[in-house]
């Protein structure tokens, strides 16, 4: 007698794909203990270099090379031009999407992560910092590859905080994200 596949077992399979499919989407989707530790590196990241710049009027000339330089991050690690987070993933310190060096009478600077999945950016642009204020936090800007969206204190539209919602709208594979910070 040839087995065969009863009801109850297709239905057992199918109930099996979906939960499996739920798994990995929540992987995708949720923040993971790397994730919370590049939200809580860029705190860190833009206070030191707050604290390192603070005697100074502005913060004229800061890139990333000045930081690696200087060794104001010296436990982060490097591949020559960039420094790396705890994703794994490149980051870049000065103005704008490509980190050009800070101009004079400037007073704010941009900590840009780069590459990052659409989980690892929804995560990190909807991170909720405890004291926006005290990490001197001006804008979000998520930048993917069709589009690029600035959230501001304020706004209507594009609003900060980032809601999770609100970031999974913008952020798409190999997604970056700068925070513009005072």
């Amino acid at each position: 007698m040839a087995n065969r596949i009863t009801k109850q077992q297709i239905y057992i399979l199918i109930a099996f794909m979906f939960l499996l499919i739920g798994v990995v989407m929540w992987q995708y989707i949720t923040p993971g203990r790397k994730t919370e530790q590049a939200a809580t590196q860029l705190v860190e990241i833009a206070e030191r270099i707050r604290r390192k710049y603070a005697a100074k009027i502005d913060y004229w000339g800061l890139n990333t090379q000045v930081v690696i330089n200087n060794k104001i991050l010296q436990e982060f690690s490097t591949d020559g031009e960039n420094l790396i987070n705890a994703l794994g993933k490149p980051f870049n310190i000065g103005q704008g999407e490509n980190a050009e060096t800070v101009m004079p009478g400037e007073k704010s600077f941009d900590i840009i992560y780069t590459g990052l999945s659409m989980g690892e950016c929804i995560a990190l642009a909807s991170f909720p910092m405890k004291h926006p204020e005290e990490v001197g936090l001006l804008k979000i800007t998520i930048i993917n590859a069709k589009e690029n969206k600035t959230f501001n204190w304020g706004a209507n539209d594009y609003k900060l905080p980032i809601s999770r919602d609100a970031a999974r709208k913008v952020c798409k594979k190999d997604s970056k994200i700068i925070w513009t910070i005072e």
